[in-house]
């Protein structure tokens, strides 16, 4: 399949093209749909608790972190991803949910099924970056490297903007299938042909993200353990590690459903590992407000 595919250019590809078989409608949700009630309940639920309870918590979340953004670097790629949260959760949980719940499949209703898709891709891969960024920020702190200036984090969050906007309209989506309780880059038009339906720029993004966050990673447990010792590297040590702690949390459901959408589109997974992938991808972007409300002091403070 095409590696560049823009939004409106897919009807006119033959890979895409439903009626080869039958037209779109109906008869492909009763022929090859299957209607997911207990996933597709859950993923609304918590995708309805992010977007409504969550939300509400996010709103003094994301003043609280406008406000830490004007000093910190962090913070404004906390403010980023917040925002990257709120959208990606109505595609991967609130309309996923729904289609599991109907039983559709790509063909069922082709442009809706597409644009959740591009929707879902696209803030994916625009957290990963975001994470990775965030990341690298942390370790740049503790080894006293200034180098996230105002200018600079807004300049690197734009070039983030950039590569999401890229995976979300010019590259092949992820469409949901609800017989196979996930999102896949195959549409199922006919036989399953997982070897042809690849996303080469997305595996890059998964493949990179991994290896990269993990490196990072185990960099930043090793300057920790370097900088141990003395009171005023003793205070810095203290607030950097709290501010470590949420970035490894709300990285580390990336770093699972990374591995697991990598694999389930190139190998045959079974029902259970697919929802995993799935259930990690919507915890990814849902449990940062809690994160955030648990364990970071300054917005606990904003939000009494």
């Amino acid at each position: 399949v095409d590696q560049v595919l823009p939004i409106w250019a897919w009807p006119q590809h033959e890979e895409y093209n439903c009626s080869v078989i039958h037209p779109p409608g109906e008869w492909w949700t009763a022929t090859h749909g299957q209607v997911q009630i207990a996933f597709g309940s859950w993923s609304i639920l918590w995708g309805v608790a992010c977007e409504i309870y969550l939300q509400i918590l996010y709103l003094p979340i994301v003043v609280a972190l406008y406000e830490e953004s004007k000093k910190v670097s962090c913070y404004k790629i906390m403010l980023w991803l917040a925002v990257i949260d709120i959208v990606a959760i109505m595609s991967n949980s609130v309309f996923f949910g729904i289609l599991l719940i109907k039983g559709f499949v790509f063909c069922s209703d082709p442009w809706f099924v597409w644009m959740v898709g591009c929707i879902g891709l696209g803030m994916w891969c625009g957290a990963s970056a975001g994470c990775l960024l965030l990341v690298t920020n942390r370790l740049f702190e503790l080894l006293n490297y200034n180098h996230f200036s105002h200018r600079i984090t807004v300049y690197y969050l734009a070039l983030t903007s950039v590569y999401m906007v890229y995976f979300t309209f010019l590259t092949p989506p992820i469409f949901t299938n609800s017989k196979e309780k996930g999102m896949f880059f195959d549409p199922f038009i006919g036989n399953a042909n997982l070897e042809k339906f690849v996303n080469w720029p997305h595996t890059a993004n998964n493949l990179l993200i991994v290896m990269a966050t993990a490196c990072l990673y185990l960099s930043l447990c090793i300057v920790l353990i370097m900088k141990q010792g003395g009171e005023g590297h003793q205070r810095r040590l203290e607030k950097n590690k709290a501010i470590f702690i949420q970035a490894t949390l709300i990285c580390v459901f990336n770093v699972v459903a990374s591995l697991e959408y990598v694999y389930m589109n190139f190998f045959p997974a079974s029902s259970t590992l697919v929802e995993i992938g799935q259930i990690s991808w919507q915890l990814s972007h849902g449990a940062p407000p809690y994160i955030y409300l648990l364990l970071n002091k300054t917005v606990q403070d904003r939000c009494k």
